[in-house]
């Protein structure tokens, strides 16, 4: 089965080819495994090349298109290019909570709802017969290695880090922020470290001696990560980490500088115990300081990620977030702006929160874009649209003055 997999670009973003398509180079690996030919559009990387890209699409026997929230419009648009007669699947977070939307909105053959390893066999070997392929999420063993080779990875920045390429270790969070978006019955699950020395090599051997950890919190299990310091201490490469904050333990922070660990990025989020606890986020500023801390001392670069305009945020914790930031001192920060992402507690829950207004707009949904800003997509009786403008601009004020 000839296949070809399509990335949707996404314009709200400063550089929307950061990262390489990671999902669907997973996707890609699931196919081939079935014995599939595939090819990766990557309209994120070359916006541009949409018309004369798509002229040919009939010669392919599936197309899969993968789909986040804000670039739903996106997905839409492409599907207008495609002929009648093309089988077309969607997948991603947003089919996989909206699948019958997805379905009747776009006019796309199947909805893969979760994961795609699980239902590839049977997909394939059904040729699209059904309108949703549902399956359980991907059990560690049945995680391949991404098929890298279909699509030329320097085109890419991880994090603005020229020369560099990213590799995961596990697949979602064990922690519950009520920020962030989940897959329905999604869990924590850990890529053999057999594996993640096989896909680090395999970069290796491509030109790149530098590597972006893309987990989520690749910090989750303490006892795998010290395990998996020690055999990149082997390898003679540079690489940058995203950890958790809460509780750090100083061993890792030195085992991490000593395996080639150059920069840790951290999901700070707050400064303001208030906000912090209505996040559900189980952190302390702290914790924060001393992670921070402990990164610098053993001479890497810490990052701080913040949030800005979570329901409950009012002047007052955007000044205690902006005195923890000029007491903790990142190298490095972005801010991004509180959005109600479609898998969260809170979109699922607006009232919890004191929501009265949510845009009905997907393409509003997203935490940072051009800039560095992003447009208001909710409002409480207190956070109105203009209100969170405002804030906005306090907080990346008040970091820039403080942090530069």
């Amino acid at each position: 089965m000839k296949t070809l997999l399509i990335n949707p670009d996404s314009p709200y973003l400063e550089n929307a080819a950061s990262y390489p398509p990671m999902g669907l180079l997973y996707v890609a690996a699931a196919l081939q495994k079935e014995g599939c030919k595939v090819s990766v559009l990557d309209f994120a990387a070359e916006p541009d090349i949409r018309p004369p890209a798509l002229q040919h699409i009939n010669t392919y026997d599936l197309v899969g298109i993968t789909c986040v929230t804000p670039n739903y419009a996106g997905v839409q648009e492409i599907m207008q290019h495609i002929p009648k007669g093309v089988p077309v699947m969607l997948g991603g977070i947003h089919p996989t909570l909206f699948p019958d939307e997805v379905k009747a909105e776009t006019g796309c053959q199947s909805v893969i709802v979760g994961e795609f390893e699980t239902v590839a066999h049977e997909l394939v070997l059904g040729a699209v017969q059904k309108s949703f392929y549902r399956g359980p999420i991907a059990k560690p063993e049945e995680i391949l290695k991404p098929a890298r080779e279909l699509v030329n990875l320097r085109n890419y920045a991880p994090g603005g880090w020229e020369g560099s390429t990213p590799v995961y270790t596990s697949r979602g969070c064990p922690f519950g922020c009520n920020f962030c978006a989940k897959l329905p019955s999604t869990k924590y699950r850990e890529i053999p470290l057999t594996q993640v020395l096989e896909e680090v090599d395999d970069c290796i051997s491509l030109g790149f001696r530098n590597i972006v950890f893309g987990d989520d919190n690749i910090a989750a299990n303490p006892r795998r990560l010290r395990n998996l310091l020690a055999l990149l201490k082997t390898r003679d490469i540079r690489f940058r980490l995203n950890m958790d904050c809460r509780k750090p333990a100083e061993d890792i922070f030195k085992l991490a500088a000593d395996a080639g660990c150059v920069e840790i990025s951290f999901g700070v989020e707050s400064g303001s115990p208030q906000i912090l606890s209505l996040m559900n986020k189980m952190l302390s500023p702290r914790d924060s300081i001393e992670a921070i801390r402990l990164t610098q001392k053993y001479g890497m670069k810490a990052k701080a990620y913040f949030m800005v305009n979570y329901p409950g945020e009012t002047e007052r914790t955007v000044q205690e977030t902006l005195r923890f930031a000029k007491q903790a001192k990142p190298d490095k920060w972005l801010l991004s702006s509180f959005a109600p992402l479609p898998g969260s507690l809170v979109f699922k829950r607006p009232d919890m929160f004191g929501i009265t207004n949510m845009s009905t707009n997907w393409a509003d949904y997203y935490l940072v874009g051009k800039g560095g800003v992003a447009k208001p997509c909710f409002e409480t009786r207190y956070l109105t649209y203009k209100r969170q403008e405002e804030l906005h601009r306090m907080m990346y004020d008040g970091l820039k003055e403080r942090l530069g």
